[in-house]
């Protein structure tokens, strides 16, 4: 069997855990997994939280209450769950971020005992008026702020420190930095994009078979806008695809 993998979700119940909760589903977990939703108790609503308690039950994963006492980023429900964990290697999973297809297996193939695996991560970019165009975390194998997200790391369960309790955005990619300075190894940078953040929706559902280039153009997008050869929808109209080197 491979190595184990715990999958932590803190959540404040949000509507789109459903859709985080259905890609988790969707791998290929082992019985030695676990799957950790680790609600935020903070101020607790009851009714959600029961609600949210029902949601993860039907999956049959792990539900887990935590008050850190204050509300950010999940933080305090992440550290929660590092001390729950009793698998061989660690990640994390927004409330509103969505695994692609196939994604646990193949990074599952590449960890490696006492080493960070750095996968990729879709993200929206921060929004400037109309500019909702996506960028790519990682984009360069470059240990720095801004170029990685906490959901970027799976890490030996071993060497991993406690996310900092400070209210700053760079916080996540201090935990990547102190957790891959602990294993005294550089990380595996693997050039795979797993996660989807603030998946968008075709024709009803949310986009989860994956990220690619398209091999006409270069452009880069979700698996749902590409045809079987990989062409976006201008390229699939004048891209002779006896030319097209194979994928």
């Amino acid at each position: 069997m491979s190595l184990s993998l715990t999958i932590a979700v803190p959540t404040i119940g949000r509507p789109t855990l459903k859709d985080t909760l259905d890609s988790i589903a969707r791998q290929a977990l082992q019985p030695t997994d676990q799957v950790l939703i680790v609600y935020d108790s903070f101020a607790r609503d009851d009714a959600n939280a029961g609600a949210t308690k029902a949601l993860v039950d039907s999956y049959g994963f792990t539900f887990v209450e935590f008050n850190g006492w204050y509300h950010f980023q999940g933080n305090p429900q992440l550290n929660h769950a590092i001390s729950l964990a009793r698998t061989a290697f660690f990640c994390a999973l927004g409330d509103d971020d969505v695994y692609v297809d196939g994604a646990i297996a193949r990074l599952r193939t590449k960890l490696t005992l006492g080493r960070v695996t750095l996968f990729q991560f879709y993200s929206p970019r921060f929004i400037r008026g109309n500019d909702r165009l996506r960028c790519l975390l990682w984009a360069e194998r470059s240990m720095r702020i801004a170029n990685l997200s906490g959901c970027c790391m799976a890490a030996p369960v071993a060497s991993l420190v406690p996310v900092s309790a400070e209210p700053r955005r760079e916080v996540d990619y201090e935990w990547i930095r102190d957790t891959v300075a602990k294993t005294g190894r550089r990380p595996l940078w693997l050039r795979d994009c797993l996660i989807i953040a603030n998946p968008e929706s075709r024709h009803g559902e949310v986009v989860h078979r994956g990220v690619a280039e398209c091999r006409g153009c270069g452009w880069r997008g979700f698996l749902e806008d590409m045809d079987a050869d990989l062409l976006c929808e201008d390229c699939a109209r004048v891209v002779i695809r006896d030319w097209l080197v194979p994928a």
